[in-house]
């Protein structure tokens, strides 16, 4: 059961990642740690690991999720960041949770991810698969965007505003909840069509069967909008290009914390009553 640790760039994460293997380790597990710089790790060594444990922030999850998820490798987040809301579990639960997924305690959940394509010039170029959200939003120096949204070949609505994010459930939480899109149980299967700032306040955040894809078409001038996949990866944008977003073939899979609900992580991170 070989096991990558993969780890922020930070002294406390790496320690906490080095007493993670030491675990490993003692329990006669393989097991390598990857530091998250500019690198990533050689892809044929996902090819016999069976675990990526992440030990970071959300952001961290994000890039190793989008690694992980090529060859089916599940995740377990251990949170070493500021929010925590895909790094469930903390620093002092991860030997004993680690304990109960090696002893086949604790199940995997199935995560859907969003494939990303790219129209330009009459070609079609993939982009990635991501986990929280693909947004298309104006660039710094831009004014009021314009961009003609489509589900399939259907006309959605013409947008002015700032941009639209279209997330998954999981991705519900981070930038789309915070431009007044829904919060959406983490293992649901829909789309989350969330205007960000639309100048006509009757243009609503609507929750799209998964097996809809959503079509962006950017009527603004060049450079004017920009898109950002899972907040990590990103291009300016051309008048004319067209962003294609469906649910992707592959899932992110995920050990949850098995001491806590999604309600549980809501209101300590939400602050609920």
């Amino acid at each position: 059961m070989p096991v990558l640790i993969f780890v922020k760039d930070s002294e406390k994460a790496i320690s906490t990642a080095r007493e993670i293997r030491k675990f490993l380790e003692r329990k006669g597990i393989e097991a390598e740690l990857w530091v998250n710089r500019k690198s990533a790790p050689n892809p044929k060594r996902f090819k016999k690991v069976s675990l990526m444990v992440v030990v970071g922030g959300d952001g961290t999850f994000l890039a190793g999720a989008r690694l992980a998820s090529r060859w089916n490798v599940p995740l377990l987040g251990v949170n070493e960041g500021r929010f925590g809301f895909l790094t469930e579990v903390e620093p002092p639960e991860a030997v004993s949770v680690l304990e109960s997924i090696i002893a086949g305690r604790i199940k995997p959940q199935r995560r859907m991810m969003l494939a990303t394509y790219l129209h330009r010039n009459g070609r079609r170029k993939f982009l990635g698969n991501y986990l929280n959200d693909v947004v298309v939003s104006k660039s710094a120096i831009a004014r009021i965007m314009e961009i003609e949204c489509f589900s399939g070949a259907t006309f959605m609505m013409k947008l002015f505003g700032d941009g639209i994010i279209v997330a998954t459930p999981t991705g519900s939480t981070a930038y789309a909840l915070s431009a007044g899109g829904p919060i959406v149980y983490p293992t649901s299967e829909s789309l989350l069509f969330v205007p960000i700032c639309p100048h006509t306040l009757s243009n609503r955040p609507m929750v799209i069967p998964s097996d809809f894809s959503v079509r962006l078409r950017v009527s603004s001038e060049d450079k004017a909008a920009y898109l950002t996949m899972d907040g990590q990866e990103g291009m300016y944008l051309k008048r004319g290009d067209v962003i294609e977003v469906r649910r992707a073939r592959v899932y992110c899979k995920v050990y949850p914390n098995p001491r806590l609900t999604f309600f549980d992580i809501l209101r300590g991170k939400l602050r609920w009553g």
